[in-house]
């Protein structure tokens, strides 16, 4: 079965998914939107699509199973609300919005909505993180500890470097570390937080750097530090437990470490990107929700984190998880 799909966005994310999507027969994008009229133009052509400079515009003509809203976080303002109303399943680019008031009114919606849905942790997909669930299995964690490390995104004028328009690095783009850590940690009940901004003054409004401390629910301790002022990168996660302390480098896709004692090493080869997009597309065309690791009643539980930890920052102290 091939799935028709359109597309509310076709910026720098959308493209990556819009690739994926180019040749095969497992979907077929019959509708692609931007507010960028030439960038609408360009993707609606590649893949003999209609083009929408208007989301409503798209909505109103419908003809479509799925849609992929992958817009900034600042431009949430109904397409989510709007699939669920017509029936249409979700695909939703991280993170969820600016603030917990419009997620949760998209979630609260879901509820009594036949609709699937993913978020983009594409993450969850990759090989190496496969693996590493394998191994850890039902082993019981000591502790699980994250970092992205990197510089910060775009040109001068930027939404990115903006807080009120990309919420900041936690929020927008370290949110897939604490993804992981929420993956196999599970939950977060409250967090602790330290910022500052040290050495990205002249192109930054939050801060370049967080160190954030995490109790989960079960109890598990948990950290993950952030940071917009380095030149170079550095993303990953590590997980310390019962016979296992394991390093996932997730931009290499490769998990190494030791298992009982054993030194173990893998390397991915896949893409998650594209495997998370075939996941959802094979979700949809199956009716099988359970193939999508990335709900969206799943991913508030790290959007809500991301934000705890970034008012945290502001508070200068703890706060609890709000969902």
């Amino acid at each position: 079965m091939t799935v028709d799909v359109a597309f509310v966005g076709a910026g720098g994310i959308a493209s990556k998914h819009l690739k994926h999507l180019t040749g095969t027969d497992r979907a077929n994008v019959v509708a692609v939107c931007d507010i960028d009229e030439s960038a609408a133009d360009e993707w609606a052509a590649t893949h003999d699509a209609d083009a929408y400079y208007d989301w409503e515009a798209l909505f109103d003509v419908g003809g479509f199973e799925a849609v992929f809203v992958c817009v900034p976080p600042f431009a949430h303002e109904g397409q989510e609300l709007r699939a669920i109303e017509e029936g249409v399943h979700l695909f939703v680019e991280k993170p969820l919005a600016l603030g917990r008031e419009y997620a949760r009114e998209v979630e609260t919606a879901l509820r009594d909505a036949d609709v699937i849905t993913q978020v983009g942790h594409h993450f969850r997909y990759l090989e190496c993180v496969e693996h590493a669930r394998d191994l850890v299995a039902d082993r019981t964690l000591a502790t699980v500890y994250g970092q992205w490390v990197g510089g910060v995104p775009g040109t001068e004028g930027h939404w990115w470097r903006r807080r009120e328009r990309s919420g900041g690095q936690v929020v927008e783009q370290s949110t897939h570390v604490f993804d992981l850590v929420r993956y196999f940690g599970g939950d977060v009940a409250r967090v602790a937080a330290e910022g500052d901004l040290r050495v990205r003054e002249d192109a930054l409004d939050f801060p370049d750097a967080v160190a954030a401390t995490l109790h989960h629910e079960d109890g598990l301790p948990s950290q993950v530090t952030t940071s917009s002022a380095s030149p170079s990168g550095d993303v990953g996660v590590t997980l310390v437990g019962d016979g296992v302390h394991l390093d996932l480098r997730v931009h290499e896709n490769v998990c190494e470490g030791v298992v009982d004692g054993e030194d173990v090493r893998f390397e991915g080869e896949n893409d998650g990107h594209h495997t998370e997009v075939g996941a959802f597309v094979d979700a949809v065309a199956a009716g099988d929700a359970s193939l999508c690791r990335s709900p969206y009643t799943d991913a508030m539980g790290t959007f809500a984190t991301t934000l705890a930890v970034t008012e945290a920052v502001d508070a200068d102290g703890k706060l609890e998880v709000e969902r």
